[in-house]
């Protein structure tokens, strides 16, 4: 290569050189304009963009200029001079480009607007150019900030980061959203999350624990908020007194991740035109007897004993954000009859001893304290339906000594969505997999 690389500057650095400083840039060509004796080109990197500029008595190939494809990626050395656009900043006068990569023609989609001028489904078709725009960027890079404020946050308070096998032999809520394969004759299952190795790991005394990493869900659904592979954070801890104590644990992460985006993603935030929501703790607890009747006396058909469904929940959102002037909260005491208290939970009399924290209109994560002892939780399993025998591996752990415990687990890609109120989860995960995308 005749440019070298090896010292090679962003656009932000360029941006705020000194008028006259030599640099070498490296990027994608955005745009080009070849006018007479003068050429203009955006050069964009991951940090920013910065205007070229082609004088023919100074930059000896002007003439092959035309011949430059957009999003053709370049390396420049040139001159930084101060701009004559509007949005003022530094210009490089270019006195040598070496092409590293010529782009085909036409490109499959367009992606650099403000607006969203293809459809999704194409662009997550071309997600290589679609990932381009730094607006598309922006969501990601605030989403890897997000996840170092929830490492931070729990790190303060004496957690211990684990990774665990992705692979198991059973799930923790049954087989019927379970992806199967073959391992090597055995019958096996990609996780649904990793509850039944961070219980294990209460077992085993390490009192608090957390992990960020891929879970599965085969499940037929085509909403704007599922997809069958996402990134969870699964905590759990041990020797709490009720589930109050998981409550007090989320709400102060909650305004950590935000307090910390919203400080270190200003750029971000202001190219998607976001305002990050602030909350004032302690969050309200809102019963599921209440939220019930608040649907009730706003006009909804539901009974006590029903599920609290899609729809619905956005309304109880509202509703609470109408009464108590939270966007986040605790929907809890939920009956133990209905679906959402898993035979894991700890029961206290008719309730389960857990509840879903919500969140700008929708469930975050669904946080409870499980049930530690042997033959109470056998008891639950057939009480559930379900037969002890399919679950002998996961029992065996909490025959010799297991503390009281509970825990969660955050859809980070759920969270990000509802941070920046964005309408379909797609658009926050990198390559997202539904029942109908494999590829990219």
């Amino acid at each position: 290569m005749r440019i070298s690389l090896n010292k090679r500057e962003s656009t932000a650095t360029a941006q705020n050189a000194k008028v006259g400083k030599q640099l070498i840039l490296a990027g994608w060509i955005q745009e080009i304009r070849v006018m007479g004796k003068l050429a203009f080109a955006k050069l964009r990197d991951r940090d920013g963009d910065i205007q070229i500029v082609f004088f023919p008595d100074k930059f000896k190939n002007f003439k092959d200029l035309s011949k430059i494809t957009r999003e053709s990626v370049v390396s420049i050395k040139g001159t930084v001079q101060k701009s004559k656009l509007k949005s003022g900043g530094n210009e490089i006068v270019a006195a040598e480009l070496e092409m590293l990569s010529l782009a085909h023609t036409p490109l499959p989609i367009e992606f650099l607007g403000k607006g969203i001028e293809t459809d999704l489904s194409k662009r997550l078709d071309a997600r290589f150019l679609d990932l381009r725009n730094p607006r598309i960027a922006a969501i990601f890079k605030i989403k890897e900030r997000a996840i170092i404020a929830i490492r931070e946050f729990l790190g303060n308070e004496g957690f211990i980061e684990v990774i665990s096998s992705k692979f198991s032999g059973a799930g923790a809520e049954g087989g019927a959203t379970m992806f199967e394969f073959n391992y090597f004759g055995k019958k096996a299952y990609l996780n649904q999350s990793q509850q039944i190795y961070k219980q294990t790991l209460m077992a085993c005394g390490f009192e608090k624990v957390y992990e960020i990493g891929p879970s599965f869900r085969a499940e037929k659904s085509h909403t704007q908020r599922h997809v069958t592979e996402f990134t969870q954070l699964d905590l759990e801890m041990s020797f709490i007194d009720s589930e109050e104590d998981l409550f007090k644990l989320e709400e102060r992460m909650l305004k950590y991740v935000l307090d910390y985006v919203r400080k270190n993603c200003k750029s971000e935030l202001e190219r998607l035109e976001k305002t990050l929501p602030t909350i004032k703790l302690p969050l309200p607890r809102v019963s599921y007897e209440e939220a019930i009747k608040l649907l009730q006396k706003s006009g909804v058909k539901i009974k006590l004993g029903e599920d609290i469904g899609t729809s619905d929940e956005k309304k109880v959102g509202a509703l609470v954000e109408t009464k108590y002037g939270s966007r986040a909260y605790f929907l809890t005491q939920f009956p133990w009859s209905l679906e959402v208290a898993k035979f894991y939970w700890m029961r206290n009399g008719k309730y389960g001893r857990g509840g879903d924290f919500e969140f700008m209109g929708q469930e975050l994560t669904t946080a409870a304290q499980r049930e530690h002892r042997y033959d109470m939780l056998v008891k639950q399993i057939r009480d559930k339906g379900y037969s002890p025998k399919n679950f002998r591996s996961y029992l065996d752990t909490f025959k010799f000594g297991m503390p009281p415990h509970g825990g969660f687990g955050w859809g980070i890609d759920r969270l990000v969505q509802q941070m920046l109120q964005i309408d379909n989860i797609r658009e926050v995960v990198l390559f997202p997999r539904d029942p109908e995308r494999l590829t990219p």
